[in-house]
């Protein structure tokens, strides 16, 4: 995660998702006087996952193995408090960090949603290695990048990995493929896991 901590920001974007034939196309309107943004924006990512599409809803043997749910409790005392989706969360940790509350990024992320040490500074985490305050801290920063980002899951998740200085100067998701594969392995995740709830 790479990580600007935004307390307030206004794209003063209006993005209006149109199917057209097997991809997805944004277009965005903004008011006058503010930043220039392409026309279109073309994302290969589905908008919805059907219930029955099997890709979607089985793991690997090596990702089921990963996969934990003694963290699911500080994720719904999280999701409540902040409002998301506890299988969005869940999808991230399982991309970020594969359950590993001591997971140390290259870069210096740190714990179960890799949060950075500006970052958790900034969202005055004092131990990110601690799992609740971990998952809060991460939650709440996820929540702020939804709301820079006018609910838009794609250009927070994106921004949470690349880092929301990116997705502003590219003015929607940055051509990286590390962060497009980011984006659809948390989609695919948090598929699994709604499918899980439901399940269970």
């Amino acid at each position: 995660m790479k990580h600007l901590y935004i307390r307030s920001a206004s794209l003063g974007l209006l993005l209006i998702g149109l199917l057209s034939g097997g991809g997805y196309y944004f277009f965005w309107t903004e008011p006058a006087g503010s930043v220039s943004v392409p026309s279109t924006h073309t994302l290969e990512l589905p908008l919805n996952f059907p219930d029955s599409n099997a890709t979607y809803s089985l793991l690997t043997p090596e990702e089921q193995k990963a996969s934990v749910s003694k963290y699911d409790h500080l994720i719904r005392a999280a999701c409540r408090k902040y409002s998301l989706d506890p299988a969005l969360v869940k999808a991230i940790i399982h991309t970020e960090s594969r359950f590993d509350p001591w997971a140390v990024s290259p870069k210096g992320a740190m714990g179960l949603m890799q949060i950075d040490p500006v970052t958790a500074r900034e969202l005055g985490i004092n131990d990110p290695f601690d799992p609740k305050k971990n998952i809060d801290g991460g939650v709440r920063y996820l929540k702020e990048l939804l709301d820079a980002f006018g609910g838009n899951t794609r250009l927070a998740l994106a921004a949470y990995n690349a880092g929301p200085n990116r997705v502003f100067q590219h003015k929607g998701i940055p051509p990286y493929k590390d962060t497009r594969r980011y984006i659809a392995q948390v989609f695919r995740y948090q598929f699994y896991y709604r499918q899980t709830e439901r399940a269970g």
